[in-house]
């Protein structure tokens, strides 16, 4: 059993994005389950969600599913795969952004569009701020989709535009199992 209860996930739910995504985002789910942690996530049947989510199932794991109506309606093909109590229907993109982030003990970034950097930079500016709980933020790096944000990362501490505080709680991990070796680096420069 794993002492982090819940971990939000955040990727594409396009069933356009690259299918050897595919099977890593599953196996990202399954690896949640296997160590019950909850899966929350903005709900989707489709793409890295979908699978993810899917993966959590095989191993009979828990989600909570947390997104707007607008975006259910356009995710979701199939609302019957939520037990009762796994969904909730929220107002405001605001609202899902920091319930999910705020349930989480820490936040995996799988490859992804605008949604997924919007998420992204919204937990950054609240951290940076101290309106939200600094909290690790590791970047599923799979076949190196997110080494342009890595260089990003580094020419912003380069140049002074961020502080190394303010990037503390960010990681990175190549494969599933790296995930939990870079919350934990990501949580050891957070607490200093």
């Amino acid at each position: 059993m794993s002492k982090y209860k819940a971990l939000a996930i955040f990727g594409s739910s396009s069933d356009d994005i690259n299918p050897q995504f595919i099977q890593p985002a599953y196996d990202v789910g399954a690896l949640l389950a296997k160590k019950g942690i909850t899966m929350i996530y903005g709900v989707g049947d489709g793409g890295l969600m979908g699978a993810a989510f899917r993966g959590v199932r095989s191993e009979s794991g828990k989600v909570l599913g947390i997104t707007i109506p607008v975006l259910f309606k356009r995710q979701c093909a199939d609302p019957s795969i939520y037990q009762e109590g796994e969904l909730q229907i929220v107002e405001t993109l605001h609202e899902r952004k920091h319930l999910m982030m705020e349930s989480a003990d820490a936040l995996l970034i799988m490859p992804g569009g605008w949604g997924t950097i919007d998420e992204v930079a919204s937990f950054g500016v609240h951290t940076k701020i101290g309106d939200r709980t600094k909290k690790p933020l590791i970047f599923l790096n799979f076949k190196g989709f997110w080494n342009p944000m890595k260089e990003m990362i580094d020419n912003m501490l380069e140049n002074g535009a961020v502080k190394p505080d303010q990037i503390a709680f960010v990681d990175f991990a190549n494969a599933p199992d790296e995930i939990f070796p870079a919350i934990e680096r990501a949580q050891k420069r957070i607490s200093k």
